[in-house]
């Protein structure tokens, strides 16, 4: 379980599998357990690098500052650490937006961008459900009631058939030891509020593959288009049978994407 300090923060990451170096950098109120899903698919093809960002899991931020730079300042920190100098990097949501800052602030650090469930510019929707869930966070609403709320956005609804599947999940997300505090929570959420990603597109020279879930009600597909009109040299594709946590919800499907886009 090791540990890197960066600028007053103790990151966490773990690294799994050979390969060419791929960081995977996870969304809002996750951390690098949410590509469990995925993992064991892209350990046989790539070094899986798996930070927490602050805030999260085990990357306390105590006092240090938790913005979208920084954070992407602690993954080229990560790189020099582990003596990389050239990694594809993989965002989601949130992830995607700090993967976007790497690309186009430091592109002799990126071979490959991979993009998932992500824009530049949150939709007015989206923006809301995000305030609106961190809101009830801070006013103590029920754990096992805001995890359900939560997950309405993020999966698929086939997840929802089963009650006792969703019993489960709720169960091993109130169990999670590095659980996101609601402060934790509203610092990542201000941090990707204030940040303005709308010019990072048309800097990023990379070529790319955007992911995008079929039903995602935060990202839809047509948004995640047309937000990223100005990028040069990408290709969409849409999993279907996927929201949000395209991850969760189609894992072969996502893997096997990324690995052919990597090769």
């Amino acid at each position: 379980m090791p540990d890197l300090s960066v600028s007053g923060t103790s990151l966490h990451y773990e690294t799994a599998g050979d390969g060419p170096p791929l960081v995977l950098i996870a969304g809002l109120a996750s951390d690098g357990a949410s590509w469990a899903p995925v993992t064991p698919h892209l350990t046989s093809h790539a070094k899986v690098i798996l930070p927490d960002n602050r805030g999260c899991g085990q990357t306390r931020a105590k006092q240090s500052e938790v913005t979208i730079e920084a954070i992407a300042d602690d993954i080229i920190a990560l790189l020099n650490h582990l003596e990389i100098e050239q990694a594809n990097i993989l965002g989601h949501s949130m992830g995607g937006v700090i993967a976007m800052t790497i690309a186009a602030r430091r592109p002799d650090r990126l071979r490959r961008l991979v993009l998932s469930a992500t824009t530049p510019e949150v939709p007015p929707r989206a923006r809301s459900i995000i305030e609106t869930l961190v809101s009830l966070r801070e006013a103590g609403a029920p754990e096992e009631d805001w995890y359900r709320a939560f997950f309405h956005w993020l999966f698929h609804p086939p997840f929802f058939e089963s009650e006792a599947a969703v019993g489960a999940a709720i169960a091993m997300a109130r169990a999670y030891p590095h659980a996101q505090s609601p402060g934790d929570m509203r610092r990542q959420v201000d941090a990707l509020r204030d940040y303005d990603a709308s010019a990072l597109p048309a800097q990023i020279e990379a070529e790319t593959l955007i992911l995008a879930g079929e039903g995602d009600l935060l990202f839809p597909p047509q948004a995640i288009a047309e937000n990223f009109r100005p990028l040069k040299n990408c290709r969409i594709e849409i999993i279907a049978d996927a929201a949000h946590s395209l991850q969760w919800d189609q894992p072969e499907s996502f893997a096997r994407a990324v690995v052919q886009f990597l090769k």
